[in-house]
């Protein structure tokens, strides 16, 4: 059997989180990477009780009240910069930024200080520190941006592009700003798994015939590897998990890990983000998604604009730019994302949102219950 070797785009991104100096950045100046590489257990960066005092959402938004949309971005190009913290890919994001930052009138310092946890972390750090932080945080788990909007560090501006959003990706909380998400298919390995076999529904992963061939994420390591379980468990219950474990399922470190190995032929089925399954299959690595019959869970992507953003403005526009469908079309093709603008296409050789049995899971419960969730998954599977 052939050994596909992903090549070093790929698997740079997701084995190191690089963590920036906490503190205020010189006008002028761009926020690179910097720091060791360190090792987060999930449950280390996780906050305790993240569903209590909750705060109101009922912001100030004085710093917003340009006459007109017109007079916002006038007063964007005054200020000179926005700052954007983003959990999302820096090989994609970083170019993208620059580039839409010449076109605005006004620099975009951007950086990817890690996961949406890492980003949430640093930007609460910086600003009860009273240092400078983003005007923007780009959330990989809208859990994250619920909590966000419980602690009162959101604004809620009006941004002229959420009239575009789709249906899939609705605007239902106040500072909480879809920008899209990905789904958890079933990835297999084409080669082990020929096209018209394998799994069609999640239920099917418990099926004997797939004994020993599955691999998870582990959920410390990544906020959709939790969705992904609260969903299943929502849907089927606790009792599907412990007949998961009666199959053998195992699990990798990282998603990353789970979708290399059956990229190259280790096991012939894992459950991960789509965006892996979309990366590795520009690089030609046989393997195929299943969306699931029984409701595909979906990850929703989302970022809130900083109620103490030193930018208001600068930020405002930017993030009406996230929403935009020429940003998420770029994203699409170059990442394998689902854009919340109706505009935005699906990523290439993907069905559209609308095409698919889609659930979402409670995310309120989610919030509140993840340390708990985890805790239960790592008592069944060990």
């Amino acid at each position: 059997m052939a050994v596909f070797e992903p090549t070093g785009s790929i698997v740079a991104w997701q084995l190191r989180v690089r963590v920036l100096p906490v503190g205020r950045m010189p006008a002028g100046k761009t926020r690179r990477y910097q720091g060791g590489d360190i090792m987060l257990n999930r449950r280390m960066v996780l906050w305790r009780g993240l569903a209590a005092g909750a705060a109101s959402t009922a912001f100030g938004r004085s710093a917003f009240a340009e006459p007109g949309w017109e007079g916002v971005v006038a007063k964007a190009k005054a200020e000179g910069r926005a700052i954007y913290y983003s959990s999302g890919i820096a090989k994609t994001e970083e170019p993208l930024m620059a580039q839409f930052g010449k076109t605005a009138g006004f620099a975009v310092e951007y950086a990817r200080p890690g996961g949406g946890e890492i980003v949430l972390r640093k930007y609460e750090q910086e600003i009860k520190g009273g240092a400078e932080s983003a005007d923007v945080c780009g959330l990989s788990d809208y859990a994250l941006g619920i909590y966000a909007r419980d602690k009162g560090y959101a604004a809620t501006p009006d941004l002229p592009n959420l009239a575009k959003l789709s249906s899939a990706f609705a605007m239902t909380d106040p500072g909480i700003y879809p920008t899209g998400g990905l789904t958890m298919p079933i990835i297999v390995n084409k080669t082990m798994i020929p096209d018209g076999q394998g799994p069609t529904k999640y239920t099917d992963l418990i099926d004997p015939k797939y004994k020993g061939k599955i691999l998870f994420g582990a959920p410390e390591n990544a906020g959709t590897s939790t969705l992904l379980i609260k969903g299943l468990v929502e849907q089927h219950g606790w009792d599907f998990i412990k007949a998961l474990r009666a199959n053998e399922v195992s699990e990798m470190r990282l998603q990353a890990e789970a979708m290399q190995a059956v990229a190259r032929g280790e096991k012939p089925i894992c459950v991960v983000a789509q965006a892996w399954g979309f990366l590795y299959q520009l690089q030609g690595a046989p393997t195929r998604m299943i969306f699931p019959e029984d409701g595909t869970v979906l990850a929703r992507y989302c970022f809130f604009i900083s109620k103490k953003a030193a930018h208001p403005a600068a930020g405002a526009v930017l993030a009406n730019h996230l929403l935009s469908a020429d940003y998420q079309k770029a994203l699409a093709e170059e990442n394998g994302f689902y854009g919340s603008n109706s505009d935005a296409p699906p990523p290439p050789g993907m069905p559209a949102v609308a095409a698919l049995k889609i659930y979402s899971p409670n995310l309120v419960e989610l919030t509140a219950q993840r340390g708990e969730i985890i805790d239960t998954w790592r008592k069944i599977m060990g």
